[in-house]
């Protein structure tokens, strides 16, 4: 290839090399880089994947805390079933932003090495091309790795509809590929393990059809669920809406169903360094704050210059949104003045948003008019740059909406060999979540692999941001039960809400 073209050529493990080499009949070499020695809890990992593959079942749930590693034990698991079972084909789906992703596990197979397999890392926007005309898939893959496998938990996404055909979901376990589920956060309740459904199916032994209405058969097993509010999705239903204790036996019996298989399929280690300090930090609007909050929104927004989008109605469910962005705009320059803080006493600082507009941009805009370098991973760009200027610590601060998949630790060894800046991450919540899934996920970008991350969750009390922040910790806590989580990190957070439900012995 000339020179002047080198940049357009595909990739190891794309896509685009993947179509290349089944075009020219010639396999190409996979990417290298600096080798990483496993950890003996990700070969504990893998033992435990390839002992799973080794007694016909048909998957495994790698459920570790994130920033264990289950990167690299997905990696040398599926190389071990591999080895066991005469296949050649893994496809790896990851979440978004794929410019991250697809290259942090292309780097991950590069440090751990691809055992001369054949790999195909894909993002969910590409799989529909795995697919023929007749919506059945093109290739069948000795075995699948699903990372952070909770984008597929809603069955009427397109996404989802594509993933449950490559893996098979209605074949019987010995016409389907062996699949490593790769995720800390299975979902906000048992109900949403729509990719485990097959699974669960053999650990009943029942026809994987049987269970294909996960939610339905679930309630058949006495879990406390109902019908959601779109065709589909459920939910817990009265009962349990009104019950932490309900929910938490309920998750509790679903996890049980596959550690106590034999084999198990499941493995769950906490970090060994400890879950995320996290505490909440209530702000007191000031009068006008307040009259700001409470402003008519068509005002309001003309007050703070933000252009109008789409139907900007301000009813039902935009109202609640529109109250989130007023209280996150708001409260932008109390949150930069707080980052800016900490980067004088020598912090690397995360600053975790969901919206953009009103959020993210606002706040990122006061602290470089203060003169701090700010990396910006939401929108457009080029995301990787970003993540490296932050991690190589030329922009002391962060501000990102991306929940999973990234790197933002400290002294992260990158694939070059060299080392991320050692400087100590500290992690604000700018916008309490609705999802406990992307909390957790959030807090795992930076604490992870050894290196100890604090997180403050940042809301206006009194407002509708108090209300997301309780339930943020409720799904927090449940999705930590849902994996046996160590939940003794939610302890301050949880007496701020009096959460007198839990049980007395995370208070010690």
């Amino acid at each position: 290839m000339p020179d002047e073209l080198t940049v357009y050529a595909s990739k190891p493990y794309s896509y685009a090399r993947w179509v290349e080499e089944d075009l020219n009949g010639e396999r190409q070499p996979g990417a290298t880089g600096f080798h990483k020695t496993p950890r003996p809890e990700q070969v504990d990992a893998a033992n435990a994947i390839a002992t799973a593959f080794h007694h016909g079942k048909r998957g495994f749930l790698l459920a570790d805390e994130p920033g264990v590693g289950k990167t690299g034990s997905a990696i040398i698991g599926a190389k071990a079933a591999l080895k066991l079972g005469g296949g050649d084909t893994v496809l790896i789906t990851v979440d978004r932003p794929a410019q991250i992703t697809i290259a942090a596990w292309r780097d991950a197979l590069a440090a751990f090495g691809d055992g001369g397999f054949r790999w195909l890392i894909i993002s969910p926007d590409q799989l529909k091309k795995l697919l023929g005309r007749n919506g059945q898939p093109k290739y069948s893959f000795s075995l699948i790795i699903n990372d952070e496998a909770q984008q597929f938990r809603h069955l009427n996404a397109q996404r989802t509809q594509y993933q449950r055909r490559i893996n098979r979901l209605s074949a019987s376990p010995e016409k389907a590929p062996f699949v490593i589920t790769v995720t800390a956060t299975p979902g906000h309740h048992p109900g949403e393990y729509t990719y485990l459904s097959s699974l669960f199916a053999q650990l009943h032994d029942d026809p994987p059809g049987e269970w294909a209405d996960l939610g339905k058969k679930l309630v058949e097993h006495g879990l406390p669920l109902a019908p959601g509010w779109d065709n589909g999705k459920w939910d817990w239903n009265d009962q349990a809406k009104g019950s932490q204790r309900l929910q938490h036996q309920a998750v509790t019996r679903v996890r049980k169903w596959m550690t106590e298989s034999d084999p198990p399929v499941m493995m769950h280690r906490d970090a060994p360094w400890g879950p995320p300090p996290i505490d909440g930090l209530p702000l007191d609007f000031t009068a006008t704050q307040w009259a700001a909050y409470h402003q008519d929104w068509s005002e309001f927004r003309s007050a703070m210059r933000i252009a109008r989008q789409g139907n900007d109605t301000a009813r039902g469910r935009a109202a609640l949104m529109r109250f989130r962005q007023k209280a996150g705009m708001l409260r932008a320059p109390q949150t930069a003045e707080l980052v800016a803080a900490h980067v004088e006493r020598g912090y690397q600082v995360l600053v975790a948003v969901e919206l953009v507009t009103t959020a993210a941009d606002p706040v990122a805009n006061l602290l470089e008019e203060h003169g701090i370098g700010v990396s910006r991973i939401f929108g457009g760009g080029d995301l990787e740059t970003e993540r490296i200027r932050f991690q190589r610590g030329h922009n002391p601060v962060v501000v990102f909406n991306t929940a999973s998949a990234i790197n933002l630790q400290a002294s992260e060894l990158m694939v070059d060999g060299s080392r991320a800046s050692s400087a100590r991450r500290i992690g604000f919540f700018h916008q309490p979540r609705y999802s406990g899934i992307a909390a957790r996920q959030t807090m795992g970008r930076a604490h992870r692999d050894g290196q100890v991350c604090s997180w403050s969750l940042l809301f206006a009390a009194g407002t509708v941001e108090e209300h997301a922040a309780q339930i943020m910790i409720d799904r927090l806590m449940l999705t930590s039960t849902s994996v046996d989580g160590d939940l003794g990190a939610f302890g301050n957070l949880a007496r701020l809400f009096d959460a007198d439900w839990l049980p007395e012995s995370i208070f010690e």
